[in-house]
């Protein structure tokens, strides 16, 4: 919920397309008689329709290629640890990593990389798939931008 709000705020129209996407889904799932799928879709607390959940794990240098190149994938870490770094590479970008941390960037087109640390902890990457939302006939979201309709 944390990083839908987030990105409310960051890329309105990602936002906004992840909802109509999930509400097309929906009824979809209505017309092709999936009485599993409005259930499920109720219990999904997020306008992102991918998590990927990574724990305890250095992950090397590179691009997350299901990923929309227009839209932000949002990482969020916790856990017992300290000294965590997050690289981009491709920008010449070192960050600060540690527990209760939260980056928002395009994963499709910047190379990243998570340091080894010492102690647990479970980073969450919130994304979109394109395959989805052309599934559901959601057009792109475009890129985000301060000139938006929903900016203030």
């Amino acid at each position: 919920a944390i990083a839908s709000a987030a990105l409310r705020v960051m890329h309105p129209e990602q936002y906004f397309a992840g909802l109509q996407a999930f509400s097309k889904l929906g009824h979809k799932a209505v017309s092709k008689e999936l009485p599993q799928m409005p259930e499920t879709l109720e219990f999904w607390a997020s306008v992102f329709n991918t998590l990927s959940i990574i724990s305890n794990r250095e992950t090397p240098n590179h691009r997350d290629h299901l990923s929309v190149a227009e839209c932000f994938d949002v990482l969020t870490t916790v856990g017992n640890y300290s000294n965590g770094q997050m690289t981009m590479s491709s920008l010449q970008l070192e960050f600060k990593y540690n527990s209760g941390c939260m980056i928002a960037f395009s994963g499709r087109i910047v190379r990243h990389a998570v340091n080894d640390v010492e102690g647990d902890w479970i980073a969450w990457a919130w994304y979109m798939r394109d395959s989805v939302h052309i599934y559901a006939r959601v057009p792109s979201c475009g890129w985000a931008s301060v000139h938006s309709p929903y900016s203030v």
